[in-house]
């Protein structure tokens, strides 16, 4: 692969953009990579750019009064992260870290707004960004609220399968909102009916039919 087509999946994100908007976004932007563990920006800190996650896994999360994380969202490129900052001009609300190696195209945000932001697309594309957020939010609230401890591990495995061999159980436990040894305990039922591999940590689905039978909804 050459050099120029590599940049040019790095913004396929923006492929609905004219060729000449798509060239002038590459002159007020530039992508960053970083590794597991690095924070790409805190809660207070004022926001100049705007974050196009292209590839890897973030969390944004803050604490609470005793001092405990608390993740809010996990987010998997290529996805925009905390873009609603961008748009009302306010500083961070949460803490960003990454969960793996990952790359980063950041935006002269102030540029953005003065050349692209007004634009029919853009806001579109805004809208679909913001939108996938809400669902999110809905997703969250169903998981927390209605689901079983082992509805919450069946559906999460069958719709993120792709990222499953990036994600620490943990992890996952932690996404779901149920505590390590639930997680293990349910997991654990899954494998004995080889409905599921678990092998070093890594999951994978072997009946994937079998699984979405514990999941009421589908």
């Amino acid at each position: 692969m050459t050099s120029g087509a590599k940049r040019n999946d790095d913004y396929a994100f923006f492929s609905f953009l004219k060729e000449e908007d798509l060239k002038r976004l590459k002159d007020i932007s530039f992508k960053k990579s970083y590794k597991k563990g690095e924070i790409l920006f805190y809660k207070g800190e004022e926001s100049k750019y705007l974050h196009l996650l292209i590839r890897g896994i973030v969390k944004l999360y803050t604490h609470d009064f005793k001092d405990n994380e608390v993740v809010i969202h996990n987010l998997m490129g290529p996805s925009l992260i905390a873009e609603i900052v961008n748009y009302e001009e306010i500083n961070f609300l949460a803490n960003c870290a990454f969960e793996t190696d990952s790359d980063v195209l950041l935006i002269d945000y102030k540029k953005f707004k003065e050349e692209f932001l007004l634009k029919p697309e853009i806001t579109m594309f805004f809208i679909k960004s913001l939108t996938k957020k809400i669902k999110f939010l809905e997703n969250f609230i169903n998981y927390n609220i209605t689901l079983n401890s082992m509805e919450k591990i069946a559906k999460f495995l069958y719709e993120n399968e792709e990222i499953l061999k990036n994600l620490r159980q943990v992890k996952i436990a932690q996404i779901l909102n149920i505590t390590p040894e639930t997680f293990s305990r349910q997991l654990a039922k899954l494998k004995k009916a080889e409905i599921i591999e678990n092998e070093k940590g890594s999951i994978k689905i072997l009946k994937h039919e079998e699984l979405k039978k514990f999941i009421t909804s589908y």
